[in-house]
């Protein structure tokens, strides 16, 4: 398929499920400003998630990675304030991360940059990775990309083509791009994903469980009118669908699905039809419409509406204490929503240009939200916990049109 790619029989190893659609994230709070230096850790042997040349440290090694709009791509070191040069990739159609990796769909292309920095969540211990960061490869690549990533998975999709492809997630970490399946559907608004050791696909109607080598597995699917997109969470795969959601869990050997409808009807403008979360948590939220936000809940398996005074463009599940969620409105405010208590913190507008709003992207981590606006050249760190407070404006070297926190 690429010129850069290398395939190879399947591994069937164990494919450990992420916590969203990207690593587990273990960010911690911070001061405003954080200077100094981590200390680096040794362990004979690498450790869990090591690759030949990184430092392993005793903190999360934060970083916003972004590109402007020709593709030269940059990241700031959260921690102290250094710019990294990523290099050019082409100028962009799409870009999304998973939490460690960059995916920069172009000109036919897909570019997979690492962006050096990760962690790995055992659960009772966590270990934290720097490296030097690179461009690992290509793969030739049509429209969008939509990505999910487990410790040893990483699944690409594009809605465009109806074409998935499945890498060895290791073997990226190790500088090299590692095919071992492939799928391919009719175009639709769509999503693989893995899962333990099997992948969920949609083809359109139904989410489908398939094997690690892409094959159906028997009996194994349930319907799902109008696809619209999904995302991984801590209790399984949750898929997009007219009536509600279709969730998908691990069971002994195998895929459990449940349907997960809306409390009454919803109509096609009011329902969720894409998900984002905070990484690691069971929520995820999506825009209703011009109504708010819809928050479904995995673990209860239960939908909630939140309504706000203007429509919103983007929602994140935060998942914490008090169940808050991000957004940002048509004004380009940011703001803060509790579910039983609707909106109870705002930003002033961040947008500096009418361009701006499609543009800007909101990333949230335990402690802090992060908003881009290209036309001012910055990422505002928001402390969403303390009344939507800008704790931080980070300059960027190149307007920040896409951008991720990597790292976690």
């Amino acid at each position: 398929m690429s010129r850069t790619t290398r395939t190879r029989p399947v591994r069937r190893g164990v494919l450990v499920s992420t916590l969203g659609v990207a690593l587990l994230a273990t960010a911690c709070g911070r001061a405003d400003t954080v200077t100094g230096s981590v200390a680096a850790t040794t362990e004979a042997g690498g450790g869990h998630g090591y690759v030949a040349g990184a430092e392993e440290l005793t903190e999360p090694q934060l970083r916003l990675s972004y590109l402007d709009g020709a593709g030269t791509a940059h990241s700031l070191d959260l921690l102290t304030g250094e710019s990294i040069s990523l290099g050019p990739v082409g100028a962009p159609s799409s870009v999304v991360s998973d939490g460690r990796f960059l995916f920069s769909a172009s000109g036919g292309e897909l570019t997979v940059v690492d962006t050096g920095t990760w962690t790995v969540d055992h659960g009772d211990h966590t270990h934290y990775y720097r490296a030097q960061p690179r461009v690992v490869g290509s793969l030739d690549w049509s429209g969008e990309v939509r990505v999910g990533s487990s410790e040893q998975t990483t699944t690409l999709f594009s809605p465009a083509t109806g074409e998935g492809v499945v890498l060895d997630r290791e073997a990226l970490g190790q500088g090299e791009i590692e095919r071992t399946a492939s799928t391919g559907v009719s175009p639709h608004d769509g999503v693989l994903l893995p899962l333990g050791e099997h992948l969920i696909a949609t083809d359109g109607n139904q989410v489908r469980a398939l094997d690690a080598a892409g094959e159906p597995v028997e009996d194994a699917s349930a319907p799902c009118p109008d696809v619209r997109g999904g995302a991984i969470t801590r209790v399984g795969v949750v898929v997009s669908c007219a009536d509600g959601a279709v969730l998908a869990t691990q069971t002994d050997g195998g895929v459990a699905f449940e349907s997960v409808p809306y409390p009454r009807p919803v109509g096609a403008d009011e329902r969720a039809t894409a998900f984002a979360q905070r990484p690691g948590r069971p929520a995820v939220a999506g825009v209703a419409g011009a109504r708010g936000v819809w928050l479904l809940d995995t673990r209860a398996r239960s939908w909630q509406l939140i309504e706000t005074p203007e429509p919103l463009v983007r929602a994140v599940a935060v998942d914490d204490d008090r169940d808050r969620v991000v957004a940002l409105d048509t004004s380009g405010r940011l703001l803060v929503i509790e579910p039983e208590v609707g909106v109870v913190a705002t930003t002033e507008p961040l947008a500096g240009a009418p361009a701006d709003l499609a543009a800007m992207t909101v990333d949230v981590d335990a402690a802090r939200a992060y908003v881009n606006v290209p036309s001012a050249g910055v990422v505002h760190e928001i402390d969403y916990a303390d009344g939507a407070r800008i704790a931080r404006s980070l300059p960027t070297e190149v307007p920040p049109v896409f951008f991720a926190e990597t790292g976690r």
